[in-house]
């Protein structure tokens, strides 16, 4: 039997790249660049790919899990922390001109300053890259002492951000130095540490002169922090009809009912809000108690399709006009603008110019079908 003296390739690896790095690295995620990136040439380059793609595709954001207390790192934050680990890795990752030309390429300290590694930092200075304030408002939000304070030592600028940062995400000692330090503040401080339901640390920046405005009512009532907006009202903070409506927004009915025992004004909007995030029980409860309504209720039910919504509130009076069949049919919410028609809600040419605008060919034909007005102009 003959032997083979050439070379063979595995068959994985002839695998079109883009199946790979549309279809399988997408199954093993970011943050495995020591495990995939170190099997070979042709997989570390299909990782960076891979890579690359995902940090297009995913802005730089931290959102908090909803399953948990611990704030969960985005992909693109493993993949920072997997990029600038170490000197070698960030000059591997950065000396390619295609990375350098992704919109991340300018936020190379922040990312850093995020991860906590004042030696790449200093690479990373050595090296030119910019810094700028969003850099210690990221080592701010991480939690990050030390390096903010070699940042500052070594010339970073910062601005109000910094407190702000460190106080939505509860890093009481960065705040504390920061403030100590000279870093300004404004009333966004404290409504961050209300919407990120830090108590102890508004009641820090109270006492230490940080001012503070409508706006930290309106964030612990969108974070549903009822005993922060208690605090915040019984300490003098002022409040407006957007705490009302960031309350109906998102469904927080225990602290709607508070605001509303307390005198919190709210006006039409609330029930908009109410509306347009499909918060069905809140709105009963809002014209229940007397929050009045106008037609812009059924005009964004319909254009959210919510024919529930909408026929709940026609039942209990509220008013539409023309505008509402216009909403359904530019979102062509061909059951909603149907059952519209057949319970008499006006309409006029604007409803079938706006669904011929938006090329909702079936509902268009069902106009014309039913002769709606404009529909058989030549």
């Amino acid at each position: 039997m003959g032997t083979s003296t050439g070379t063979t390739e595995s068959p994985l690896l002839l695998i079109d790249n883009q199946v790979w790095i549309g279809q399988i690295l997408s199954c093993v995620g970011v943050g495995q660049y020591a495990f995939v990136g170190a099997v070979n040439k042709k997989m570390n380059q299909l990782y960076k790919e891979y890579c690359k793609v995902e940090l297009k595709k995913n802005p730089r954001n931290v959102e908090d899990n909803p399953d948990d207390d611990s704030r969960c790192a985005e992909i693109t934050d493993t993949l920072y922390s997997e990029t600038f680990c170490n000197e070698p890795r960030a000059e591997f990752w950065l000396k390619d001109d295609s990375y350098q030309k992704t919109p991340t390429y300018a936020d190379v300290c922040t990312a850093i300053a995020k991860i906590g590694n004042i030696t790449v930092m200093r690479w990373a200075q050595q090296k030119g890259f910019p810094w700028d304030e969003q850099t210690c408002a990221g080592a701010a939000e991480y939690g990050h002492l030390e390096m903010l304070q070699w940042l500052r030592e070594n010339g970073c600028p910062w601005n109000h951000r910094t407190c702000e940062e460190a106080a939505e995400y509860g890093q009481f000692e960065v705040l504390k130095w920061a403030h100590e330090n000279g870093c300004p503040w404004d009333a966004d401080t404290c409504a961050n540490a209300a919407e990120g339901g830090h108590l102890e640390v508004l009641k820090w920046a109270r006492e230490n002169g940080c001012p503070w405005d409508e706006e930290t009512c309106r964030f612990a009532a969108e974070g549903g922090h009822l005993e922060i907006l208690k605090w915040a009202r019984e300490n003098g903070c002022p409040w407006n009809e957007m705490t009302c409506h960031i309350a109906a927004e998102n469904g927080h009915l225990e602290i709607l009912k508070w605001a509303d025992e307390n005198g919190c004004p709210w006006n039409e909007y609330t029930c908009d809000c109410a509306a347009e995030y499909g918060q069905f029980e809140v709105l009963k409860w809002l014209h229940e108690n007397g929050c009045p309504w106008n037609e812009r209720t059924c005009q964004i039910a319909a254009a959210n399709g919510d024919l529930e919504i909408l026929k709940w509130a026609r039942e209990n009076g509220c008013p539409w006009d023309e505008d509402t069949c216009l909403h359904a049919a530019e979102y062509g919410q061909f059951e909603v603008l149907k059952w519209l028609h057949e319970n008499g809600c006006p309409w006029n040419e604007e409803t079938y110019q706006t669904a011929d605008d938006y090329g909702h060919l079936e509902v268009i034909q069902w106009l014309r079908d039913n002769n709606c007005p404009g529909s058989h102009v030549s």
